[in-house]
């Protein structure tokens, strides 16, 4: 895990205050430890700046009591727009009324005027490593979702390429072999192929005569993608058999193409 230095390197954090000298000194102290620091002099100018920041703002720090609009009512803006934002709430005075607002609204913390440098930066250091711990949940969250997706797919091709009662497999962008029916097992059973088959290892480039390379090496694209688009009959010798394979594209969750190659034999080369 990122030490905190550079987890405070990351942020970027919006300064709301109408007080310039206030804006400076806070801004001064941050940018020293904090990735990038921006200002503005009221709520208005502060929601205003969050909704058009073409930088996300990670943590937002305002004052309550300023002109045109207050502190909480920019915050409590923010977060209908955004719940998860992270907001530090300052204030001259520690009323209970914008103490029990600020809880409804859902605001992470409190400071009392005038603002002490070392609680502000333990904030934070806590905030920033909160919001790291909810990336890595999202990214993790993506990434099962992700598995759960390529395994359905996968479940998918299988089941398709069984229920084909001609030798068939799939192969991927590289022609690599990644799933296939009995009966293109068959074909392989004592061949020299017929293991890597199993494994899953078995590349189509390697089982076919160089006669048949010499077809799937095309200038224009992808050999698979080309005979799909002109629609030409493509030969395959595979152990002294020949094989006319009709070609099909099946995108999978994430457009990436795979191909079904179901094979016709035409005839058996002579000895």
């Amino acid at each position: 895990m990122e030490n905190n230095i550079n987890l405070l390197k990351k942020l970027h954090i919006l300064f709301v205050d109408d007080e310039r000298l206030i804006r400076e000194i806070v801004s001064d102290m941050l940018s020293d430890s904090v990735g990038h620091v921006s200002l503005a002099s009221n709520g208005r100018e502060g929601l205003e700046f969050y909704l058009n920041s073409l930088r996300p703002i990670d943590i937002v720090i305002s004052d309550q009591t300023m002109p045109v609009m207050h502190g909480l009512d920019m915050l409590e803006k923010i977060k209908e727009h955004n719940p998860s934002q992270k907001c530090i709430m300052i204030t001259a005075h520690s009323e209970a009324k914008y103490m029990l607002r600020a809880i409804e609204i859902g605001i992470e913390h409190f400071m009392i005027k005038p603002i002490s440098f070392s609680k502000l930066e333990t904030i934070l250091h806590d905030l920033a490593y909160k919001i790291e711990q909810e990336i890595l949940l999202v990214e993790k969250e993506r990434l099962n979702q992700r598995q759960l997706l390529d395994h359905a797919f996968n479940t998918s091709l299988i089941s398709l390429v069984n229920n084909i009662p001609l030798p068939s497999f799939i192969i991927d962008q590289n022609d690599q072999i990644i799933a296939g029916n009995s009966e293109i097992s068959t074909i392989f059973i004592g061949t020299p192929f017929y293991k890597n088959f199993i494994d899953k290892t078995l590349n189509l480039k390697d089982i076919l005569s160089s006669n048949s390379l010499s077809q799937i090496n095309p200038l224009i694209c992808d050999w698979k993608e080309e005979f799909l688009l002109i629609e030409e009959d493509l030969s395959f010798e595979i152990e002294e058999n020949v094989y006319k394979p009709k070609i099909k594209r099946i995108l999978s969750n994430n457009n990436i193409p795979f191909y079904l190659l179901c094979l016709i034999e035409t005839t058996r080369l002579a000895k």
